[in-house]
């Protein structure tokens, strides 16, 4: 086929198929820019609902936040009474566990006359009066308390026999000792 059209026409066919295909690109250009905005408005419209759900949310949570706000008030005064509580136990003395201690280091043969315990007995030096049925047996005593871990600085102050005695116990021994606070807290065994 043989192409026997002007010079000028063929440039205006040529012309106008180009405008069809920059048409069309127009068309397809501006309905891809509205789909976008279509796209972008239908994101906008969820992040405004949702923005609006987690304000709902922020201020379902502020007031039960509020309700919680007594129950750790009462947590924080519980814990206050515990950690007194705990400084009261560690500072408490068990007398019990300083007899227990005493009588076990006190031999057969011998008695106490008195013991007087304080809080301020701990740590500080305090005499022990004895009754023993025979010498050695009050420096059977004197040499317990020396091996136990209840007591330190032991040192005999006074040893007397009164002959003639009726209760039994004719030696009189007195006894310096000092006893560990560790004796009031802890069963130490020897």
């Amino acid at each position: 086929m043989i192409n026997l059209l002007p010079y000028d026409a063929k440039k205006q066919i040529r012309a106008a198929r180009m405008n069809v295909v920059l048409m069309r690109y127009f068309i397809v250009i501006g309905l891809a820019a509205l789909f976008l905005a279509a796209i972008s408005g239908a994101v906008y419209v969820v992040l405004l609902n949702t923005q609006e759900s987690a304000k709902a949310l922020t201020a379902a949570n502020e007031s039960k936040a509020g309700a919680y706000g007594a129950v750790q008030t009462q947590i924080a005064s519980f814990r206050a009474s515990l950690s007194t509580a705990k400084s009261v136990i560690d500072q408490s003395v068990s007398y019990s566990n300083v007899l227990t201690g005493i009588a076990r280091v006190v031999p057969s043969g011998v008695v106490l006359d008195n013991l007087n315990l304080s809080s301020a007995t701990f740590g500080a030096p305090i005499t022990l009066l004895a009754h023993a049925r025979t010498n050695k047996d009050a420096l059977a005593l004197k040499q317990n308390f020396q091996n136990s871990q209840l007591f330190s600085d032991v040192s005999l102050v006074s040893l007397a026999t009164t002959p003639g005695d009726s209760t039994g116990y004719p030696t009189a021994v007195s006894i310096s000792v000092v006893i560990n606070k560790a004796a009031a807290t802890a069963v130490v065994t020897q």
